[in-house]
């Protein structure tokens, strides 16, 4: 099979949406940007994480490059792929495929760096297959569920729901009441 990459026009991705992991581990929280090595950072609380996170993550950003790669032959749900482009110094650049560290390529020139990259992931795909997967995270259990059908054999608990219920009714009489005589003092002001 014969895997050709399109690259989109580059630019720098003002709307592209990062996955962070945050992880609580002993009261502190780390997070952590899924696909991008070296880019996590720690907080106390998990917004103070966050906040960490989008600093480092958007100071890297601002001295990078992201190139969007389309894959042809792939079936049409699966996502292209995303390439860092970095300038590491004067005339020599690093592309990283965002999602694969071993996937990296270097150039005296971004051009360079690009056409390395592409024929690096090239070779790679023409064995691989890309897949997206859809990860739901699991549903935490309500508190509450724990007590249902607690009291279903007690013999007591329609007893107990009975009188529950006429406390209730008390109370809303005697709240009526009191309203009424509030209402009653304020007409008569």
């Amino acid at each position: 099979m014969n895997t050709q990459i399109l690259l989109k026009p580059s630019a720098k991705l003002g709307n592209f949406s990062w996955t962070v992991l945050i992880e609580e581990t002993e009261g502190k929280y780390q997070a952590i940007v899924l696909g991008v090595p070296d880019c996590n950072a720690q907080g106390n609380t998990r917004e103070e994480a966050i906040t960490n996170i989008s600093s480092i993550l958007g100071d890297r950003l601002a001295k990078a490059e992201l190139i969007s790669l389309e894959i042809q032959q792939q079936k049409a749900d699966v996502p292209g792929l995303t390439v860092l482009m970095e300038q590491e110094t004067e005339g020599n650049y690093q592309a990283l495929v965002l999602g694969l560290s071993d996937c990296k390529a270097q150039g005296n020139t971004r051009e360079e760096a690009l056409a390395n990259i592409s024929s690096i992931l090239g070779d790679r795909l023409a064995k691989a297959e890309l897949i997206s997967l859809e990860i739901k995270p699991p549903k935490p259990d309500n508190p509450w569920m724990k007590l249902a059908g607690k009291y279903k054999d007690d013999p007591q608990f329609e007893a107990m729901q009975a009188d529950i219920e006429a406390s209730r009714r008390e109370q809303y009489a005697e709240m009526e009441e009191y309203y009424r005589k509030l209402d009653a003092e304020e007409a008569v002001k």
